[in-house]
């Protein structure tokens, strides 16, 4: 897939352009990744305009909430061998942050069992220069019963 879209730039611009309603195709002499490629600059843009599109229907946010990652978890630390750091463990580090971030996600949809679900949950992974990932998430409950 990388390969098509390395060989065949000219054709990936305009099929992006064309599905973002513009009418001129930005000439660079970089690769261009679509906003089909999961983890480009242009899907991240579509997600980003997405979730402040649902959070302009649905109302802001009540919570705005940042998770870090934290090298010194003991999942995180069972697993290093001798000399090792979590820099040589990537892989282990981003499953057991995933997993504390699906835990945080099920208990923020529950917090409040007389409000009922959350309106809406919207969360972005990031990764930190220094390798490990946070989490950004935006919650809305209603707000009449929660405050």
């Amino acid at each position: 897939r990388l390969s098509y879209i390395r060989h065949h730039q000219q054709r990936v611009l305009e099929e992006d352009a064309a599905l973002m309603g513009e009418d001129t195709v930005a000439d660079t002499d970089n690769i261009y990744l679509p906003a089909s490629f999961l983890g480009s600059r242009a899907w991240s843009s579509n997600q980003i305009a997405d979730s402040l599109a649902v959070a302009g229907a649905l109302g802001n946010p009540t919570f705005f909430i940042t998770m870090t990652c934290n090298s010194c978890w003991p999942e995180i630390q069972d697993r290093l061998r001798p000399g090792q750091t979590y820099v040589d463990i990537p892989l282990v580090v981003v499953r057991v942050f995933k997993r504390k971030l699906a835990c945080l996600l099920q208990c923020l949809r529950s917090l409040f069992p007389n409000v009922g679900r959350p309106v809406y949950i919207i969360h972005s992974i990031e990764f930190q220069k220094r390798g490990l990932p946070h989490a950004h998430i935006l919650v809305r409950y209603d707000t009449d019963c929660v405050l």
